[in-house]
């Protein structure tokens, strides 16, 4: 999904917040044996800005099942901030630029991030390869819409 018709164009891309939670070493030593067993979230907000701005939030949460006794929590938030520079799209058009088309294009770069983070923060073997499809999630989300 390239923006061959120039209906929008990225201003910045950046880390908005991170946490790594870790209350002991028993808990990393815990998280780095069953991170496996973690369960990845992940949840998409926006915001408008004046000039036709819009920031696209991508949370990445990282939480224990409940039978983990040990454990770590991490949230990192990834923000896109994007110009529509088409001012005649629908806002159905702009809804699906923000939950499909800016997910989609940049994702690479989001687990890219992610990845490079919790390595950075002790979890060596970590690797964020987790596939997402946007399209079909939209259309699960909007049925009607799609």
């Amino acid at each position: 999904m390239t923006n061959l018709n120039n209906d929008y164009e990225v201003v910045a891309k950046y880390i908005k917040d991170i946490s790594f939670e870790i209350p002991d070493p028993d808990c990393f030593v815990s998280a780095a044996e069953k991170l496996s067993e973690y369960i990845t979230k992940l949840d998409l907000t926006s915001k408008p800005f004046k000039n036709n701005l819009i920031e696209l939030n991508c949370k990445f949460v990282l939480e224990a099942p409940e039978k983990i006794e040990k454990k770590i929590y991490a949230e990192i938030c990834l923000a896109i901030v994007f110009k529509i520079n088409n001012t005649k799209l629908t806002s159905e058009q702009v809804k699906k630029l923000i939950l499909v088309t800016m997910p989609t294009e940049h994702f690479p770069f989001m687990q890219e991030m992610v990845t490079h983070l919790f390595q950075k923060s002790g979890f060596k073997n970590f690797a964020f390869n987790k596939e997402v499809n946007f399209e079909d999630l939209y259309k699960q989300q909007f049925p009607t819409s799609a």
